[in-house]
């Protein structure tokens, strides 16, 4: 009652709602996209941004050439007042809209995956391991990289969440809606989720804390009959959204794409090292991001809380070898695997009895399942 007099409040649900202005980064983006959504003229239901971005959708859908583009903008000068701010070619439609987009990297990598041009060795023109050229000689003589991958950062992908009115409140649903004890619609609801909330309360205090989930898995582009090459993208996912929005593609955000024609398998750690850093500094360092929907400045964290793969995958992104005998990572040295006598490979036949009852009849079937063998464990 005291603090509904004096309208004091710690508890986040209960407001704390002092708006403040954006910081600088924030600032910026919302000047340039309130100048690019201004109606060419009064009454107008269309913007320089939206002519922009449909001449970029309509170029990408039909592979339109930049030349026919221009070409198809000067018709339109010549259709409409000249009056209206309508961008003269398709370069300047381009700048206007990469000016409100996200940004991206491009990382030189080694042929093989030894190691990553990035960070301290940004100025490396050998390879550190195993002393191959960085670059090579083009058809013009110049120095062209030998391999190189796209990288989009996560950070500034986060951020964007909270400057959106379309998904900031949303961010913190899984807070806001908690479900009875015995009932399962969302992550939040698993004892994963709760484990870690107990184990790091600070981190859970703050409800618009990022969980995420990374995904990747290999697959061919190309027909089968086609020269073989293996693609892996890694996706991330934010799990704060409500289940009908963190499974919906605008939500499932492409990090990087492997480049290269083979599997990486256990390489994989040396492309993944930019998502690492970023994910080390959303955790230890923490972010200043704006939340539109509240009008507050906050320090943003974000966890890794799962992988989903298949089990391959899975062995390479967690290293533990995923063939063998010591094949199952929940067994560990402990598998009870045998090898076929005449097959000469592992098998892990009858591994399904220890799950049954103590008093279950099939735990003393000597023939029908494993041979000779009573399953008490």
């Amino acid at each position: 009652m005291v603090q509904d007099a004096y309208g004091v409040h710690s508890d986040f649900e209960f407001g704390n709602n002092v708006e403040e202005a954006p910081n600088a980064e924030c600032r910026i983006f919302f000047e340039q996209l309130e100048t690019a959504s201004r109606p060419l003229y009064e009454g107008s239901p269309h913007s320089q941004l939206f002519i922009a971005l449909r001449l970029l959708s309509i170029k990408s859908d039909w592979n339109v050439s930049q030349g026919e583009m221009d070409s198809v903008i000067d018709l339109i000068h010549d259709l409409v007042d000249a009056k209206l701010e309508i961008h003269d070619n398709f370069y300047k439609a381009k700048r206007l809209v990469s000016k409100l987009g996200l940004s991206s990297m491009r990382i030189h990598c080694y042929e093989n995956g030894c190691m990553l041009y990035c960070k301290d060795d940004i100025d490396l023109e050998w390879c550190k391991f195993c002393g191959k050229s960085r670059y090579k000689l083009g058809p013009n003589g110049k120095k062209v990289v030998v391999k190189a991958m796209h990288y989009l950062p996560l950070i500034p992908r986060l951020k964007r969440l909270y400057a959106s009115n379309s998904s900031a409140p949303y961010m913190r649903w899984h807070h806001e809606n908690r479900r009875p004890p015995g009932i399962m619609c969302h992550p939040s609801d698993r004892e994963a989720w709760k484990h870690f909330d107990r184990t790091y309360p600070d981190f859970a205090a703050e409800p618009r804390n990022i969980r995420l989930g990374l995904c990747s898995n290999g697959f061919t582009p190309h027909s089968i009959s086609a020269a073989p090459y293996s693609c892996w993208p890694v996706f991330l996912t934010p799990y704060n959204l409500p289940p009908e929005m963190c499974n919906t593609s605008q939500y499932i955000f492409l990090n990087f794409v492997i480049p290269s024609p083979r599997n990486p398998k256990f390489l994989i750690d040396v492309y993944l090292q930019p998502l690492i850093n970023e994910l080390k500094q959303l955790w230890i360092q923490e972010v200043e991001t704006f939340d539109v929907s509240l009008k507050q400045n906050f320090k943003l964290r974000a966890s890794l809380m799962w992988t989903i793969n298949d089990f391959p995958a899975y062995g390479m992104l967690s290293g533990w070898m995923t063939a063998g005998k010591l094949a199952c990572p929940y067994y560990m040295e402990n598998t009870k695997s045998f090898t076929l006598k005449h097959g000469r490979k592992n098998s892990w036949f009858d591994y399904h009895r220890p799950f049954l009852p103590m008093d279950h009849e099939f735990r003393n079937m000597k023939n029908a399942l494993k041979k000779n063998t009573v399953e008490r464990g």
